[in-house]
């Protein structure tokens, strides 16, 4: 288990002045002292000032861990990787917080090219890697532009060879940028509730398929007058009463 993160972002220091940054670092303060109840109070103060940072995230799930919550430890560190998908502090922390729950949930297989695209989609934000596919199309029609400006033939061949790799890698990277896009848009939610019923339809009369327990992460995937209908890790699906939950989205 990583200790905080002393570093705040800077633009919220120009937007509201000091004082989400002396909060952050009072909070620091309340955590290294012990006190992870105010530490949680000056952090949840810089939220209301609508101040988001994977730093903040990442400390307020620090400070619920040792407090021993797993649904709030879990839904902060849910969120800093959101923020910072490929900070390994926050997926050690988050791996730890998972833990504290009951569900004992194994992920469905993948085969070895899906474990290649998911660690490559969680490797950069969905910014970034619009980023990225931006750069590479510029690369592509640079290297092209001089393909068609070379005299020689070796120059001609090695531009034309570079810029059908750069164009290659770019299709590759708009195609993983559209599904980090489809997977921002997906909403996803932390169970709060102690112990939930999952239910076969969204009613009370349905049949109980199954039982989660707080600090259990879900999919959602259809919703109905105050039910979702979710689904875990390991495929299975059901429906919840909404209040069981609290999205991250």
């Amino acid at each position: 288990m990583r200790g905080l993160k002393f570093i705040f972002l800077l633009f919220p220091f120009l937007l509201f002045s000091q004082t989400p940054a002396e909060l952050f670092q009072q909070g620091n303060a309340a955590y290294n002292g012990g006190n992870y109840a105010l530490a949680i109070e000056k952090y949840e103060l810089i939220l209301a000032e609508n101040v988001h940072s994977d730093a903040l995230y990442f400390n307020l799930g620090n400070a619920h861990y040792r407090l021993g919550n797993a649904a709030e430890s879990v839904y902060y560190f849910e969120q800093a990787k959101r923020l910072a998908p490929g900070d390994e502090a926050i997926q050690n922390n988050a791996a730890f917080a998972g833990n504290m729950t009951l569900d004992a949930i194994e992920n469905l297989p993948q085969t070895q090219i899906e474990q290649l695209q998911s660690g490559l989609l969680q490797s950069f934000s969905l910014d970034q890697w619009a980023y990225i596919s931006l750069s590479l199309a510029w690369l592509t029609l640079l290297f092209f532009l001089v393909y068609r400006l070379s005299k020689g033939m070796l120059p001609k061949r090695v531009f034309f060879v570079l810029g059908s790799l750069f164009l290659l890698s770019t299709f590759l990277s708009l195609g993983l940028s559209q599904q980090k896009s489809a997977l921002a848009n997906q909403e996803y939610g932390v169970i709060f509730a102690k112990e939930i019923e999952i239910w076969g339809e969204p009613n009370k009369r349905a049949e109980i398929l199954f039982l989660l327990h707080e600090g259990t992460k879900l999919e959602v995937v259809d919703a109905l007058e105050g039910w979702s209908k979710i689904r875990i890790a390991n495929g299975s699906e059901g429906w919840i009463e909404n209040s069981a939950f609290k999205s991250l989205n």
